[in-house]
């Protein structure tokens, strides 16, 4: 499979299947031009992608139009690692002919919250609403499925995956109180109407949205709705939300990894009678960390919508819908008795009964069936995304930004005065983290935080090599976007080697360094990590990461190094096992993984080969360590 491209500086040609130097697979791409070939790994979807040619055609185009004199050795290099970032492991899936990709962006409402959402494909719209305390992502594979022929919308309902929660954060939220959300929201993005398709409390929100707001609604798709009596509810809840408060001692983390593996052995999770067994598979370790993740970021406030949403769940409510609806009855429920007592308790004339076999394939094909017939021949067309964020608002505000190798989550201030200053996380840190420390500029001058791609919201590609110079072709990338020149750059650890190889890769981009946390790697310091530090926290079956990676962020809070339990590396401070403190702490690292660990590794070779003012010295930029304290103070005078 060939591409041919046309670019003024480069006639390169992209040949699929060829022996990758990265991997050994073959699953490379190799770009022939007037220079020897180059050789990168990728799948072979991207011979399809628009936007990855472009990526190469630019990289070939920087790279090629530099004088041979002016080339650095590290430039030299620069064609590989950015044609390897830019192709690798592209997101994209083809149908019919067409390239459908699933973007996410966030938008502003107008009482000033942002919500999070996955878009893809292009014609009439349809808006998925998710189980709690579950995220959009549980809507991707149907969202896939409607974007051959829809405007697909997953939306991260308010307090639940990336969106903002409820204004005032009320303790006790009533399930209504996110139909006015959800309102703007379809204000935001243009839409006058539109199909719901809602999952679990998904699709009770949809009902009460439907019945608040019938002009908006072209047709409302409950699936997973049903009936139950208050009191049996009472009986079936107590101790189905158990306190998930954050613990010294970690055990929170448990009780969610709980929660998420019993939901696929029980049902009711909590109850573990004979009758209450289900008879599926075990999701993956994978699968579960996944969906314990949407567990942590919710928080202790995860059944906020999920607890009104089981006494939502009623005849009197669903009867109340007067636009065209459905109600799906899918045989590979563990449970019908909900959906059969709603059918039994007779529903209006506009409603109309979905039957599907047991596999997940057979409902997901009825339902996309119903919409085909009943909502495709109206021809609406959905509006193009709004901006992500507002100019000059009075808070870091977030947006994704794609590259050929998926989406890159950034908190940033549009507004203030100055350059831009680029704010690079560490190895077991996040864009969220950093921020706190980013307070008092909010508003001074326009700031960039990026989740680093395998870190914190942004989404990463296997087989991403978490090296400082393949981050660093990265972020270029991210700023040329953008059409950003030259920066200051704040980099936490592993973000301030990052930083150093943007420099390296884009002189005269990056004005002023500032570094914190970076400490000098001698012999000693690298043996001792490698024997004591480095453990995986990749996902196991039996939870037992989580007790590695709280381990983790407890004593490091507790010894400097963290991995050095001895007397002589004790630290003493207030409030050093505070358990929210940690919990946020954990968050990063469990969001991150192994990849936390690839990094670690990389930037303990990368500053034991060179020291960091042995490799500011050689680029000229200026410098200033901030050492290891927080970086308020040092905003606050002035030094950014």
């Amino acid at each position: 499979m060939l591409r041919r491209a046309s670019c003024s500086a480069v006639n390169a040609v992209i040949a699929i299947g060829t022996s990758c130097k990265l991997c050994s697979r073959r699953c490379a791409v190799t770009v022939t031009s007037s220079r020897p070939p180059v050789s990168v790994c990728a799948p072979a979807t991207v011979a399809a992608d628009t936007a990855a040619a472009t990526a190469i055609h630019w990289a070939l185009r920087k790279f090629i139009c530099t004088p041979a004199r002016k080339k650095t050795r590290r430039q030299s290099s620069y064609i590989y690692d950015v044609l390897a970032i830019h192709v690798a492991h592209v997101q994209q899936t083809a149908v019919d002919g067409r390239s459908l990709t699933m973007h996410r962006l966030f938008v502003v409402l107008e009482n000033g919250m942002q919500m999070h959402y996955r878009r893809a494909g292009d014609g009439p719209p349809v808006l998925l609403l998710h189980p709690s305390p579950q995220s959009s992502a549980f809507s991707v594979p149907m969202a896939q499925r409607l974007a051959k022929n829809f405007t697909a919308i997953c939306v991260d309902t308010p307090g639940y995956g990336l969106s903002d929660r409820l204004p005032g954060e009320p303790s006790k939220p009533e399930l209504q109180d996110y139909v006015a959300p959800l309102r703007m929201f379809l204000d935001a993005l243009g839409i006058e109407r539109a199909a719901l398709y809602g999952n679990a409390t998904g699709a009770e929100i949809a009902q009460l949205f439907a019945h608040s707001h019938p002009e908006r609604v072209a047709f409302c798709m409950l699936d997973t709705a049903g009936h139950k009596e208050d009191a049996d509810l009472d009986a079936m809840l107590a101790g189905y939300f158990p306190d998930v408060t954050p613990r010294r001692d970690g055990g929170h983390l448990l009780t969610h990894w709980d929660m998420v593996r019993s939901l696929a052995l029980f049902s009711p999770w909590h109850h573990d009678l004979a009758a209450n067994r289900l008879r599926v598979d075990l999701p993956s370790p994978e699968a579960l960390h996944r969906a314990m993740l949407d567990y942590l970021r919710a928080g202790k406030d995860y059944a906020a919508a999920y607890r009104p949403a089981f006494y939502t769940a009623k005849h009197r409510l669903i009867s109340r819908v007067r636009v065209p609806a459905t109600l799906m009855r899918w045989a590979g429920k563990p449970d019908l008795s909900e959906v059969d007592a709603l059918i039994e308790r007779g529903l209006p004339s506009n409603f109309t009964v979905l039957h599907a076999g047991p596999s997940v394939e057979e409902r997901q094909a009825v339902n996309e069936r119903y919409l085909i017939e009943h909502w495709l021949p109206s021809g609406v067309r959905t509006p193009p995304p709004p901006p992500q964020t507002v100019h000059d608002a009075p808070r870091l505000q977030s947006t994704m930004i794609e590259w050929a190798g998926g989406a890159v989550h950034a908190l940033e201030h549009r507004g203030g005065a100055g350059p831009l200053l680029l704010g690079l996380h560490g190895a077991s840190s996040s864009a969220r983290t950093l921020s706190r420390q980013f307070t008092p500029l909010v508003a001074a001058r326009p700031l960039l935080l990026p989740d680093l791609p395998g870190f914190g919201a942004s989404e990463t590609s296997a087989g991403l090599n978490h090296s400082p110079a393949a981050h660093a072709a990265i972020v270029a990338e991210l700023l040329t976007q953008r059409g950003i020149e030259s920066v200051d750059v704040v980099g936490e650890e592993f973000g301030a080697a990052v930083a150093l190889e943007l420099a390296v890769l884009r002189p005269g981009l990056v004005r002023n360094l500032w570094s914190w946390h970076v400490r000098e790697i001698d012999t000693a310091y690298r043996d001792a990590w490698l024997r004591e530090a480095d453990v995986s926290i990749a996902p196991r079956w039996d939870g037992a990461h989580l007790v590695t990676a709280w381990g983790i962020v407890r004593d490091r809070q507790l010894f400097s190094p963290w991995f050095e339990r001895r007397a002589r590396n004790a630290i003493a401070r207030d409030g050093a096992l505070d358990p929210v403190k940690l919990d946020a702490a954990v968050f990063d690292l469990l969001q991150a993984g192994d990849a936390w660990r690839d990094a670690s590794r990389q930037l303990l070779d990368y500053f034991f080969e060179r020291s960091l003012e042995t490799r500011v010295a050689a680029l000229g930029i200026a410098h200033r360590a901030l050492g290891d304290g927080p970086l308020g103070p040092a905003l606050l005078q002035g030094h950014l």
